[in-house]
């Protein structure tokens, strides 16, 4: 037998059983797709119970300095997706001490404004009760 007729024998045996091929191939995908999400779901377990641990780690790792790293800049590195490198991690800590400071000047300027809105309305009330005089009367 010749490769040309044991090509064409194979051909015609597709063609002529066309949905029994199909149907192999479906079957085939499906038993694929099966096995992948359930990879995916068993990935996803694990990158969860990895990330938790690392979070744990970086607390961990931050505490045993105290002073120089801030665990919650660690972790919100970790949170966000960015490598965990010092200069990300010393960069989130300067944007959150930079927030912490607005605020806080924030804070000031609003209690030294209420000061000055308050005194500022007491003098006027004595202003004005000093400068009410009654009216004469005619006649």
């Amino acid at each position: 037998m010749t490769a040309t007729v044991w090509w064409r024998t194979i051909l015609q045996a597709i063609v002529d059983h066309d949905a029994i091929v199909v149907g192999a191939l479906a079957l085939v995908g499906f038993v694929l797709i099966i096995v992948q999400s359930q990879k995916i779901k068993k990935l996803r377990l694990n990158l969860a119970e990895a990330r938790r641990e690392a979070e744990e780690a970086a607390r961990a790792a931050a505490l045993a300095h105290p002073g120089s790293i801030d665990p919650e800049a660690v972790i919100e590195v970790l949170r966000r997706g960015i490598p965990p490198t010092l200069d990300n991690v010393y960069s989130v800590m300067r944007r959150r001490d930079a927030i912490r400071d607005a605020e806080d000047r924030e804070r000031e300027a609003a209690t030294a404004a209420e000061g000055r809105v308050t005194s500022s309305g007491l003098s006027r009330a004595r202003r004005g009760s000093r400068s009410c005089r009654p009216l004469p009367r005619a006649g």
